[in-house]
């Protein structure tokens, strides 16, 4: 467990040397199975693991020293026996000598010490009234003196060049340039310093320490944005330093369940890098149903469905009108799937000549009609393994009907021209905007293969049935044109929503996408405006009182929020208020709920 050899195997591996300060023993043993090269027992990763804020620890709540000796030897150090740890110590404690309380560090296992909670986080008069009474940071300076005489292996954490030195001068194994308060979701203190500035700052402090020791450890810790691989990747690329210290960017951001898989991440940032980018195109690619947008009812019991449906091999027939997104919600049952490993193939039905549909579908040999000059695979064969999607399955021929049905009932076919008989193993998804029903009953499509392709059905919902699903539409919309086009929309006008949730929408979502599309492209100054709508549009202008209008937000976010709220609401209501229900019906978990509520500050008492 020797601290100066992790470290040194770390460096001569050319890999960054992770420190992370914990709060948990579960983080601990997480953070150790994932590769950190020491951890920090820090009072404010108590108090962050208890779910306030790490300033929490700066706060008189109890004596820091006896606090964070008594968690860390109960949680951290019996669950982390092979990785080296650091003690947080409040070094201005005065119920205690510096030699008492290095030594009871020493007895209890710690192989070294940290300066925190430490002064150098505090301003204004209560920073001055510390050091006027000598508890400052030179302070803190005295007590690292003493533990380096001791034998202990020290971390110091500075703000300023001058620190930088003091620390140094004392001899402490590592500097880490403090960059503020490591961000920390809703209740983290929040550093909106930008990198280049940090990145200065870094430079200097290392270069003051290196002109009195050049052979101390540089290390830098996280605030503000620097919270994840690629921000630290920018300070090993433009400063010296040898790693990264956190605390919330592996504990609060991340789910203490993944804490594990995201100090690998640090720790193998280089060699992942690529793959990561490979990775995210795929899961883009393959998670269609992160592209179906909407919190309204109607798409909940939609998604319940086909959540319920995804893995069970049957065949499914979706039915909407046009524009509804039919195709995506094919895509989320193949790839939610088992099969989602296989291929999707898709063919469209309408877009096809009839006579050629069959060899589109089963394949020709060379010669078996005229213009056939070699052998086809047909769809059937492609889709083996993996799922076949019949775009507007209401437009194959009558008679192409009986040979589909066949392959439906006995999985097997004949290419065109062919005599053999070939096996597949193929989910069939249909989507139509026809009503297949009255089809049959016209005696335009057989009924056995309606059966056959409608063991479950699922309904796109026209826009019109979900109208409060416009603003999240709406939001989701200019994110694509913002990377379609590089076009940067901040407002929305009041009166363009009110016009949007008037108009009744025949052509769906995708009538409404485009003409979001070229609002945005139309728009001045980032701003959609009722003059950038079509004409059609802006005479349902003229309907809507101006009295509607004059509390309603601009703001894209505030509209989408204001959505937001009232579905909440909404959902506690069917859920008589149980906030657990709630969360589990709105697909988030019961702390993001908690969250939400006191964001929007609804008042369940007034309910």
């Amino acid at each position: 467990m020797n601290i100066n050899k992790r470290i040194k195997k770390s460096i001569k591996k050319n890999n960054p040397v992770i420190g992370v300060a914990v709060g948990s023993g579960l983080s601990a043993k997480q953070v150790a199975e994932g590769g950190a090269d020491f951890i920090l027992a820090l009072s404010a990763g108590l108090y962050r693991n208890a779910g306030v804020s790490s300033m929490g620890s700066m706060m008189p709540f109890g004596n820091s020293n006896d606090m964070n000796l008594k968690f860390a030897k109960e949680e951290i150090l019996p669950r982390v026996k092979n990785t080296p740890v650091i003690f947080g110590a409040f070094a201005s404690d005065i119920t205690k000598t510096d030699e008492s309380l290095i030594k009871e560090i020493s007895d209890s296992g710690f192989v070294g010490v940290n300066n925190f909670p430490t002064v150098g986080l505090i301003d204004g008069n209560y920073r001055k009234a510390l050091e006027e009474n000598n508890l400052g940071f030179e302070r803190e300076v005295e007590f690292m003196h003493k533990a380096v005489e001791k034998g202990l292996y020290t971390v110091a954490f500075v703000f300023n060049k001058k620190q930088a030195k003091a620390m140094a001068e004392v001899g402490v194994n590592i500097i880490c340039a403090h960059l503020g308060w490591t961000a920390g979701g809703e209740k983290g203190i929040k550093n909106n310093d930008k990198l280049s500035e940090n990145i200065k700052l870094v430079k200097e402090i290392f270069n003051a320490a290196k002109k009195v020791n050049n052979n101390i450890l540089h290390m830098i810790y996280g605030g503000g944005d620097i919270k994840d691989p690629a921000a630290v990747n920018n300070f090993y690329q433009k400063s010296d330093t040898i790693g990264y210290i956190g605390g919330s960017s592996f504990e609060r951001i991340p789910v203490e369940i993944s804490i594990k898989d995201t100090v690998s991440s640090f720790k193998n940032f280089y060699k992942l890098q690529r793959e990561n980018k490979k990775l995210k195109k795929e899961l883009i690619k393959k998670k269609s149903f992160d592209k179906i947008v909407g919190h309204s009812n109607i798409m909940q019991e939609m998604y319940d469905l086909i959540d319920k449906v995804a893995n069970k091999n049957v065949n499914v027939l979706v039915f909407g009108e046009s524009g509804t997104g039919k195709e995506l919600v094919c895509r989320a049952l193949h790839y939610n799937s088992s099969r989602s490993d296989k291929a999707f193939v898709k063919i469209n039905c309408a877009t096809i000549p009839e006579n050629l549909l069959e060899s589109e579908l089963f394949g020709h040999e060379k010669g078996a009609f005229t213009g056939a000059e070699k052998q086809r695979i047909g769809k059937f064969e492609l889709a083996d393994g993996g799922t076949l999607f019949l775009d507007e399955v209401g437009e194959i021929d009558i008679n192409l009907q009986a040979k589909l049905l066949r392959v439906l009932q006995e999985k097997e076919f004949e290419r065109v021209g062919s005599n053999k008989t070939i096996n597949v193993d193929v989910r069939v998804i249909s989507a139509t905007n026809k009503n297949l029903r009255q089809a049959v009953a016209d005696g335009d499509f057989r009924e056995d293969l309606f059966y056959r392709l409608n063991v479950v059905s699922i309904n796109t919902p026209s826009l019109r049935e979900h109208k409060e699903d416009i603003p999240l539409l709406v939001n989701n919309f200019i994110e694509l044109i913002k990377e379609k086009f590089s076009i940067e929309i901040l407002k929305i006008e009041s009166e363009v929503f009110d016009i949007l949730m008037k108009y009744d929408w025949p052509g769906n979502v995708r009538e409404l996408k485009n003409i979001i599309e070229r609002a945005a492209i139309l728009s001045e100054n980032n701003i959609i405006k009722v003059e950038n709508l079509p004409r059609s549009f802006k005479d349902l202008s003229d309907q809507i009182s101006p009295l509607n209008n004059k509390n309603m937000p601009e703001d894209l976010n505030q509209h989408v929020g204001l959505y937001e709220k009232q579905i909440i609401i909404n959902t506690l209501k069917r859920n008589d208020f149980n906030q657990t229900n709630t969360a589990d019906e709105l697909g988030i978990c019961r702390k993001t709920l908690y969250n939400k509520i006191q964001k929007y500050n609804i008042n369940l008492k007034k309910f």
